[in-house]
């Protein structure tokens, strides 16, 4: 055997060894408080959202085990008005704030008191509510996406709008996007009345930005969300512009990064993000999740779609995003007819 091929036949043998299966322990982590939920300075109802942690497919329902029935959720607004939370019978993990005159207000700070049903008592830290400077502009501008590889044409969603002169300021977007889908048949070659519909899209919570590079300035042709193009007509899009504190923005920052990990070999190891919720009698057991404050500013834009040629875009797509079937079938979210009061 030559020299070459005993390197080889070495290094063959080198490469198998290194592969050998690893079994890791299974670690059995006891559940823990889950809160998810935000005041704004808009008109209630307010969500907070409790469950515990656990493993639960989203196809299958929430688990039970998971729920938390019967706790005591309070909000306390500076310190001198509190109001009760109210649990929703049909969806028992989440609480509300229905009070009317319960509203949030910029500049006044909110703290969220949760008495679980064995009597543990979790609080959060005090959030400010601070004011955030209004949407100058929403505006869109099309991309085409490579339908032969499942990615469709989009719009992407941009905004401008000015950073106050003060230092200190935290943002994050928030989209979602009414889009036209079709099923079975493209509306102009043939009829079917649940073969056209619209259906949500939403964009990732994550998308935050603070204020530390651009103090003072414009913030101009900011990317908040793509909505994806799957069929020709009026699309429908409402951008929300939050308000953060600065351990909101930390927590949001940190969040993408788990999420956004492509879990290579050299990623570091998640942990858990742990937010601004702790035990009352211990402040070193924390639960995980966020409850915010913020204040908001909205502005809506209705896309007409009427620059697409027809048919070319059918053409080009193959017809690649018009699955068989009805909308109500392929999209449980989906409504016949376009959205109301836009």
């Amino acid at each position: 055997m030559s020299v070459y091929k005993r390197l080889l036949a070495g290094f063959l043998i080198f490469m198998t060894a290194c592969v050998n299966e690893v079994q890791l322990p299974i670690r059995q982590v006891k559940p823990r408080l889950v809160v998810d939920g935000l005041i704004t300075d808009e008109a209630p109802p307010y969500p907070i959202k409790l469950t515990l942690s656990g493993a639960y497919s989203s196809g299958g329902g929430f688990p039970e085990e998971l729920i938390i029935n019967g706790a005591v959720v309070t909000i306390t607004d500076n310190g001198d008005r509190t109001v009760q939370l109210e649990q929703d019978v049909l969806q028992p993990s989440y609480y509300w704030v229905r009070d009317p005159s319960f509203q949030g207000q910029p500049g006044h700070r909110y703290t969220l008191k949760v008495v679980l049903p064995d009597g543990t008592v979790y609080v959060s830290s005090s959030e400010l509510l601070a004011p955030v400077a209004p949407i100058e502009r929403v505006y869109a501008e099309y991309r085409r996406g490579e339908g032969s590889f499942g990615q469709p044409d989009l719009y992407n969603i941009l905004i401008d709008t000015r950073d106050p002169a003060t230092l200190g300021d935290y943002y994050r977007w928030s989209t979602y996007s009414y889009v036209p889908r079709w099923t079975t048949v493209d509306p102009q070659h043939s009829t079917c009345s649940v073969c056209s519909c619209w259906t949500p899209y939403f964009s990732e919570l994550t998308n935050v930005l603070s204020d530390a590079l651009i103090n003072g300035n414009r913030i101009s042709h900011r990317s908040v969300f793509n909505s994806p193009v799957y069929a020709i007509g009026k699309q429908f899009v409402e951008v929300r512009q939050y308000s953060l504190s600065r351990s909101a923005y930390q927590y949001w920052t940190h969040f993408e990064e788990q999420r956004s990990r492509t879990g290579s070999l050299f990623d570091p190891q998640p942990a858990s993000i742990e937010g601004n919720v702790h035990q009352q009698a211990d402040t070193t057991v924390l639960a995980l999740g966020y409850f915010g404050a913020s204040s908001v500013s909205r502005q809506r834009l209705v896309i007409p779609g009427d620059t697409i040629q027809y048919d070319r875009f059918l053409n080009r797509l193959n017809k690649a995003f018009i699955p068989p079937g009805s909308c109500p079938g392929n999209f449980p979210l989906s409504q016949l007819g376009p959205p109301t009061n836009w």
